[in-house]
């Protein structure tokens, strides 16, 4: 007999509960403790995981649960040290599993110490999985493919306007992806009772799950790209309503700008590709290309007054002339949608 080990990591927090679930299930724990960092490093929090882990029930393995293990070791190579001696060192029978939920944003940039965990844990026996979240245009086919797995049928354009309601079409690459899955879930198993029987349809979906998408900020400067003031305004909508920081929001818009009225400027000139690819790709040719080809959509004067509208709008904000939502609006609706901003009252709007 030797230790159980697993160590599950990715965006999908819904699939890093299903692992752990299923692999207590399948090594048969009587009993289960889920430890959590409350610092970086948590000594304390190792020295539980590996108490909890070396426990042995009556019945049965005792499961601990170490959740977010880098955090747990922090930037210590100490404390990374002792984690890996700990997932070494288990005696017989012990169970311990690892579930590190990550951030989408960060998702394609795995830290070295999750590396090194998973190559200890797969040395000694143990198991590692990846629990990804569905990414664009993915959410409707999981949907499907959970719901056959509980029992549950959903047509596929049920599937599909559901997916899209809990921000499975989202493509911004900024937006977070790791509840889309558990909320899914619970749509699929309140309409599954709604529905009774028969398929879920799109009616159904339509009287009962509201629309929830994620904001974005990059859904608000990708949609100035296309010149789009309706996505825009509803991009800024989304953000406003999800609490997104005002000033990070006008920060993103301000360097958007930026870009543009360069991109315009080198575009004019007949610059190289080469030149805009260092002025506004950052050494990347395809985004330079997307942002000359957005600046094309506007005049120079149209980039500029949107620019120095924005710098006023940060100022008013600043000064506590206006309240921060208000701002933001009637800067959209002067600007990108052509609606005149009413005039600014004396004090706070």
């Amino acid at each position: 007999m030797t230790a159980h080990l697993l160590l599950v990591h990715g965006d999908d927090g819904f699939g890093v509960d299903r692992a752990l679930a299923a692999f207590a299930e399948r090594i048969g724990a009587a009993d289960r403790t889920d430890v959590t960092p409350v610092a970086s490093p948590d000594n304390g929090a190792l020295d539980q995981a590996q108490l909890e882990a070396a426990t042995m029930g009556m019945f049965g393995a005792r499961l601990a649960v170490l959740r977010q293990p880098l955090r747990a070791v922090g930037r210590s190579t100490a404390a990374l040290d002792r984690l890996l001696a700990i997932i070494g060192d288990l005696p017989d029978g012990a169970a311990l599993a690892l579930a590190e939920t990550r951030p989408s944003r960060d998702i394609t940039k795995p830290p070295a110490a999750l590396k090194r965990l998973g190559d200890a844990l797969t040395a000694a026996g143990g198991t590692v999985v990846e629990a990804m979240a569905p990414r664009r245009a993915e959410l409707a086919g999981w949907l499907r493919a959970h719901g056959r797995s509980i029992g549950v049928d959903i047509e596929p354009p049920a599937a599909k306007l559901l997916s899209d309601r809990i921000g499975g079409a989202v493509w911004e690459t900024d937006i977070e992806r790791g509840e889309q899955t558990r909320v899914g879930d619970a749509e699929l198993r309140k309409l599954a009772v709604y529905a009774g029987e028969r398929a879920i349809t799109v009616h159904d979906v339509e009287a009962l799950t509201a629309d929830t998408r994620p904001a974005s900020v990059f859904a608000i400067t990708n949609a100035l790209d296309r010149r789009d003031p309706v996505a825009a305004a509803e991009a800024m909508r989304r953000a406003l309503d999800e609490g997104q920081p005002v000033l990070r929001i006008l920060a993103s818009i301000e360097g958007r700008l930026t870009d543009l009225i360069v991109a315009h400027e080198l575009v004019a000139a007949k610059a190289s590709a080469s030149e805009l690819t260092k002025a506004v790709g950052r050494g990347n040719a395809r985004v330079a290309e997307r942002v000359a080809e957005a600046a094309r959509r506007y005049t120079g004067a149209e980039l500029e007054a949107m620019l120095t509208g924005l710098f006023e709008t940060d100022l008013a904000i600043k000064a506590n002339d206006i309240e921060p939502e208000p701002a933001m609006t009637a800067w959209l609706g002067e600007y990108v949608l052509g609606v005149e901003r009413p005039a600014r009252s004396a004090g706070r709007g």
